[in-house]
Parts: C-alpha cells; structure tokens; sequence
C-alpha cells in the first residue's frame, strides 16, 4: 500500500502517537493528516484523534492527494444514498442496487416526461455519474501509487429492469461483456429470483403458478394477458406462494412470494390480476386501493452465479418501512 508505513512501538493514542513520530510538524498539521483521512490503522481509515494504539499495530500515512481521491469517492456513494438508493453489492463487473419506488430504472422514449420535454431523473443516471467518480479517483490514485490506470470509459449497464413503482433489487453491469454475458446466460446463471407483493382481497389457494401469453397494447402500454397462444404473445409463467393474510383498515390483502420463470414486461402484475387480486396500489391492472400510497410490490431476493468468478451472489432487499402498514390477521 502506498503511503509511510510504521510499527506502533508502544500502547497509546492515535493522535499522541503521531506527535512522537512527527515532531517535526505542527501540531495543526498533524491534525490535519487526521481530519482529511491520510491515516490508516491497520488498513482502516481512521480520523479519530483518541483512537486507542496498541503495540504491533500497522499505521499508513496516505499522499494528501489519494486521501482526497477516497474522500471524493465516499462523497459520491453518499450522493447515491441521499437519493434513497442503497448499493447491495458492487465488484469490479457488477452494480446491484435498491431501487426506491418512484424512480426510473432508465428513460423511456414514450414516457409522460419524455413527451413533455422534462428530464426525470433516472437510476441510471445517477449510478453511471457515480461509476464514473470512482473511475477518475482510481486513476488518479493509481498515478500517486505508480499504478498504471485503467483508461477505458467508465460507464454502466442496464442487465434487467423493474417497474418504477416497484423496489427492489436491480442489477447493473459496468461493462458491455459483463452484461452481454449474463444477460445471454441469464436462465443458467441466475438461481433464485423473488418478489413480495400485498394482493387485494385473500387469496384462499395456497401455492400456484398462472400462465398466459403476453402482448403488449401500443395505445395504452398495457400489458393484455391471454389464457392460449396468439400472434406476438410472449409466454409468461409465475409461480407464487401465500405468505400470510393482512389487513389495512377495513380491506384484506394477502401477501404473496412470487418466483419467475420468465420475466416479461409487468408479468407480476398482470398475473395478479388474472388470479382476481390485483397488486395493491396497482389501478393499472384492475387494484381499487392504495393503502401504503405506492405499488406494493418489492423485489426481495435475487441470487445468481456470477460468471467471471464462479462464486454465488446472494442479494437480499428487505421491505421498504411503508410495508409494516399492513396489519397481519390470525388465522
């Protein structure tokens, strides 16, 4: 690692510990090496100035200029998280985040704010800016470090998407062979996927699964679901599991763990509408109430093999708060 690199020769604390081994700086400097995150106590940033030492500890002092490099990256996943988006998982290949409801997974040539000129803001949108933060600061601490940097464009993805009135997990990849092969391998690699939901009404059969084809109305965007095979029907198969039974005010709804085994535009919410108990929230396909004030539904538990290491990714997004809403009923 680069950067002056001591033994601790004593017990102490951080900050005195660094007066001995600088006394040639100002106190104020020292300080300073503190405040901007320079130090490092065994591999860990460190900006406390009573952090305990203990003999044997390894101490770092970072170049001003990569200290700054990692406090600007830090800045930047900061950004991410103030727009409510919660990184689940990140590697050199992929991005995987929690989605909040309300948000765009990418723009759409046809969407209400396209048409009126407006630019919504997007997840993708927010996540390449900070894909490409973490790219300039990595280069530029390489340079300090005497790395050779990585020059090519820093840019995301998009592997597959979800509603914007859903959350949930969403995967992203950082470059185009990493999306291109997982989303090509897509059945083989991706082992698990699951969606909560809070249907209408109870669902009295336990477990099942509802299969129909699919095909998309031009006018409306809506998805019409048929029971046999038809022209430019896309076959559509969910599988899903009662959970438990709820109510929120004098309404039942049931919860219900759905399972893809395709995945085709609005596929969850069409179905639920074809078992008779549409989404809650969902006007769009048949709901009469919107108890949490959004879609309930939520993309839970994603687990796929990743395929430039071979190792599984299990990605777990537990329910948004707005969710404890629903009062669970005895049975």
């Amino acid at each position: 690692m680069t950067g002056q690199k001591f033994t601790v020769a004593h017990d102490g604390s951080l900050l005195q510990y660094l007066f001995e081994i600088f006394p040639a700086q100002s106190r104020t400097g020292v300080k300073n090496m503190l405040s901007k995150g320079q130090i490092l106590v065994n591999g860990k940033s460190c900006t406390a100035f009573d952090q305990p030492l203990f003999r044997g500890d390894t101490l770092t002092v970072l170049p001003k200029g990569i200290s700054i490099a990692r406090a600007t990256r830090d800045d930047a996943r900061e950004e991410v998280e103030k727009a409510g988006v919660k990184i689940l998982f990140e590697d050199a290949y992929y991005l995987v985040v929690d989605k909040p409801s309300g948000m765009l997974s990418i723009s759409t040539a046809h969407g209400s704010a396209a048409k009126s000129g407006h630019r919504e803001k997007t997840l993708y949108a927010l996540l390449n800016a900070y894909v490409k933060v973490n790219a300039r600061m990595q280069r530029k601490e390489d340079l300090l470090s005497g790395v050779a940097p990585d020059r090519s464009t820093a840019k995301i993805w998009i592997v597959h998407r979800i509603d914007k009135g859903t959350s949930g997990a969403l995967v992203f990849a950082k470059s185009e062979r990493a999306k291109d092969i997982l989303q090509s391998k897509w059945k083989d690699l991706v082992l698990e996927r699951k969606y909560l939901a809070f249907l209408e009404g109870k669902v009295e059969k336990p477990v099942g699964a509802v299969q129909s084809w699919l095909v998309e109305n031009s006018k409306s965007l809506k998805m019409n679901s048929f029971p046999e095979e038809v022209k430019d029907g896309q076959l559509a198969i969910t599988h899903y599991k009662v959970l438990g039974y709820f109510r929120r005010g004098r309404s039942p709804y049931t919860q219900v763990e759905f399972s893809l085994e395709t995945g085709r535009k609005n596929q969850i919410r069409v179905h639920a509408q074809d078992l008779g108990h549409p989404i809650a929230g969902d006007d769009k396909y048949g709901a009469e109430t919107d108890p949490i004030r959004r879609l309930a539904l939520h993309a839970a538990t994603l687990v796929f093999r990743h395929p430039f290491t071979n190792k599984t990714v299990r990605i777990q997004s537990p329910l948004p708060a707005v969710f404890d809403r629903f009062e669970p009923i005895d049975q």
